[in-house]
Formats: structure tokens, sequence, C-alpha cells
């Protein structure tokens, strides 16, 4: 018998209609799990509506269903069927997945540091999945090679580098990753040879730093009792003082200090450490200073606000989400390196692989920048959203966030019972509800948590519960502009009604 594929093109699929039962067909198919896609062009276009559906019409009314683990394990059986479905029987799926997903695009939703979405970019997915292709050699992937390398070179630009590199990875925590392996090879290059051997290296960031520092210093085999923690002034940014202090202190202990890692935009406040203090005391020990600037990034693209970023062209290395602030769809980070080597180096192999880097061109291959070798062209959806903004877009749109982010901070200021927890200097808003004549922390902070399930179990909003220094808060983050003043002052107003219920 002839090998059956697993989807037959149309004129095939017209011939086995044509000279076999329908039953027989079913048969085949099931004996060898294999499915006809007669109608893939239908299915897709099906699936088409209820992506724009899903886009562009308001037909959920609540951001998140209330459905538990099992209930919606069940709804959306079947999961992995063992025989072939129907179209009818994908779309159903399709449509089972949607209703319960969380609405990342809807005004409410302000829980994470992203949000809301590009069409451009979505349909950069869609290209990026239709091509079907990997980034590793400019042989397999021309023109997405030069879209990467382009726009790499453009966020070099605004960084201030002149010669600066990159690559995009799989998101921020690798990025920081990477920026410590980097570290790692300027401090000590014989490493990929012998390993660590028995250098104690120390890494330094602030007590507000993205926990993706911890899981990197356990990879590369630094450790976690390695990590020392800056302690930080009211405003959560990192003391520049007390960093000294430590810095000096693990060189009087023999210690070696690796890297210093600053915030560009914390996870918490989305306030921003002091680069150029912090970049003048790692000239003065010579240590690698690393930028987590994933959340942050985005404020290069504004004139107005690039200032949050002053000194970042002296840092050696920087992790950049354009999937936060600048709303490209999940997952598109960027990873950036002043000095070319350095990433080289972590990167290469001994062993050569012949197979893959062979082409004329292999001096544009990206994968030798990877430490993955099969990778997504993530780049694409950051392009084309480029091509439909432009850089005057990216501007409006951080301008734009960062006056809602405004507007909200002096909702809670004339509030009577709203208390602002922090500064702002980003779009991140700390507040929380301080019931009146309440003086024990404890009950203010079992108030806040009862407030903020209830505020995200009503469906309507969602933002996300924090501490600071024993505080609960709510931090409602502006990181999409379909949220507007109207949304603030309706979520104010929710607020209000559910800390009289409780």
């Amino acid at each position: 018998m002839v090998a059956l594929e697993t989807s037959f093109n149309p004129p095939l699929s017209k011939l086995l209609v044509h000279y076999f039962s329908k039953d027989l067909i079913t048969l085949i198919t099931k004996q060898f799990g294999l499915s006809i896609m007669e109608n893939g062009e239908e299915l897709f276009d099906d699936t088409i509506k209820l992506i724009k559906e899903h886009l562009f019409s308001k037909k959920y009314s609540k951001i998140r269903t209330k459905l538990d683990y099992n209930t919606l394990k069940n709804h959306l059986q079947p999961i992995t069927p063992i025989n072939s479905n129907t179209n009818e029987v994908v779309i159903e799926s399709i449509t089972k997945y949607i209703e319960n997903s969380v609405k990342t695009n809807e005004p409410g939703f302000m829980q994470s540091l992203w949000g809301g979405t590009q069409i451009p970019g979505i349909l950069g997915e869609l290209l990026a999945a239709a091509t079907n292709t990997s980034m590793y050699t400019f042989d397999t992937a021309p023109p997405a090679t030069v879209i990467e390398k382009t726009i790499i070179s453009k966020m070099n630009e605004l960084i201030g580098w002149e010669n600066g590199e990159g690559i995009f990875t799989s998101g921020g925590s690798n990025g920081n990753l990477l920026g410590l392996a980097c570290a790692r090879n300027y401090a000590y290059p014989e490493y990929s040879k012998k390993g660590n051997m028995d250098n104690d290296f120390q890494i330094f960031v602030s007590t507000e730093s993205h926990y993706s520092v911890e899981k990197a210093a356990k990879i590369i085999g630094i450790g976690t009792d390695n990590i020392i923690h800056i302690n930080c002034d009211k405003d959560g940014k990192m003391d520049v003082d007390d960093l000294d202090k430590k810095i000096r202190n693990s060189i009087d202990q023999s210690k070696n200090p690796l890297c210093v890692v600053a915030t560009g935009g914390t996870t918490v406040r989305g306030n921003f450490d002091p680069i150029n203090e912090i970049s003048e005391i790692c000239k003065k020990y010579d240590i690698w200073l690393h930028l987590d600037a994933a959340w942050g990034g985005a404020a290069l693209l504004s004139e107005k606000h690039k200032h949050l970023l002053a000194g970042i062209d002296k840092t050696n290395s920087i992790c950049w989400d354009p999937h936060k602030l600048m709303g490209v769809p999940l997952i598109c980070s960027a990873f950036l390196v002043e000095n070319p080597e350095h990433i080289r180096t972590i990167s290469s192999c001994v062993k050569t692989p012949e197979y893959l880097f062979h082409g004329k061109e292999s001096n544009l291959d990206l994968g030798k920048l990877s430490i993955a070798c099969g990778r997504r062209v993530d780049v694409i959806k950051l392009w084309l959203t480029w091509v439909s903004i432009g850089s005057e877009g990216w501007a409006k749109r951080i301008d734009y966030c960062m006056e809602l982010a405004k507007y909200l901070e002096e909702k809670v200021l004339e509030h009577p019972n709203l208390e602002l927890m922090s500064i702002r200097e980003f779009t991140n808003v700390c507040f929380r509800w301080k019931p009146e004549k309440e003086k024990d922390i404890k009950n203010i902070n079992l108030f806040n948590i009862n407030l903020r399930h209830k505020l995200v179990s009503n469906g309507n909003y969602m933002v996300s519960l924090s501490n600071l220094n024993g505080d609960q808060i709510l931090r409602p983050v502006i990181a999409h502009p379909t949220i507007q003043k109207s949304t603030l002052d309706k979520l104010i107003l929710e607020i209000e009604t559910i800390a009289k219920t409780l």
C-alpha cells in the first residue's frame, strides 16, 4: 500500500474521494491515525473569523472565567484524542479555548507588564508560523536575518553603542542569563575550557531585582549563596553606597566580583536604578554591568521619557522585551551586548556543525550568536509593527501610557481611602486601600488581599497583588493604550464598592 501522508492537498483528496467510499477513507485514516484535511482552507478561514471576533468584538463581558482546573480540563475535551476529528470539532475546541482565555486585550487587564495587542504583530506571528523557518543561518532565513540584524542595529543605536551586537531570545530571563554568561567570559575567559574552577564569583543585585537572576546563578554554576543583595533607598532604587561597600567587602574576602545587575524598570514599582552612578562603581572595580531593562527599555523610544535610562550607554549588556510595553505579541525579547566578542564566545562550539554553517554568507549566520540552534523568527512581529506605526508610533504609545499612569496616580492621591505606596516613575501605580480607623497592619493587609480577590472575581478588572516592605498593595500597570481615563475612573469606583462590602 502506498504510504498515506498526514495531510493531503486538494487534488489528491478529491482523487481519494472519487475512487474510495467515504467509509473506507474514514477507516484508513483511523487505522493509521491520520487526518485528511479536505477542507483545510475552510478550517483556516473559520479559525481566522473566530480570532477576528475575539480581537474586534465585545462579545465577552468578563476578563476571566471562574472555572477551576478540573472543570476546565473536562470542558476542553478532547485534548489528546486517539482518532482524527472533523473540522467542526477543531473549531469547537478553538472556540472553547478563546472563551476561557484571559482577555488580555481588554481595558480592564492591568495585571502584568504586558497586555493589549498590536495587530501587525499578530500578522507577524501568523507569517512566522506560515513560513516556518529557523533563525540559525542566512541560508535558511535570508529575509529574517536581514530584518533581525537591522533591528538589533537600531536598538543598539537607541542605546548609544556604535559597535554593539545582539540576538532575539525566548524572554528577559534568558537575556539576564546571557548577561551573566558574558560577564563570566569577561572576568575569566578560560571558563569555557576549564569551567569555573575555584573562582568564588559573586553577583550584585538590588533587593528589588527580578528573580530570574537567581535562576541564572544556579544555571551557570555561581550558586545563590553568591548573590549579594544591595539595599535600596525608600523609592526602591539601588543604593550605590551600599553597592560600593559590598564590592569592597567581597574583594577583601578574596571573592571575585563578577557582575552588577541594575534594573531599568523594576517589576513591582517600575522604578529605575541610577545607571550613571552604578557604572562609575563598575568602572572603578572593572566589573561587568548588566542592565535588566526588560520592562523599561521601551522608554528609549520616547524623547520625553528616555531620561529614565540615562547612562544606559555605559552598560556592558542589556535585556529588553518588546513584548512588554511595546505590545508585541509574546514572546519578543532581545539581548544586546556592547562588545560582540563576548556573546560570540559563549555561543561558540569547539565542534563546528559543518552540516549547518556552510553557506557563502556564513558570516551572517545568527546561530553563531545564539545558545539555541532552532530559533523562532520572533523579530517578524516587531518588524511588521515597526513598519506599520513607525518610530513615532512607539513614542506616542509610551507617552500615552505614561500620561494615563500619571492620571491614575493623581486619582489615588486625591482619594481619602487610597494610599500611594511608592513614587511612580513608569506606568506601575502602587497603592492600597486604608480602612478608616484601622491601624493593625495585618488587618490592613488582609483587607487588601480580600479586596483584590473580589475585584478579580467580578471579572471586570485584573490587577496584581504585591508586597512592598511587608505591606500588601494593589499594582495596576498601564501597559496598553486600550486603557482610557474612563477605565481608571471605573476601576476606582469598583474598588470603592468592594471596600464597602468588606
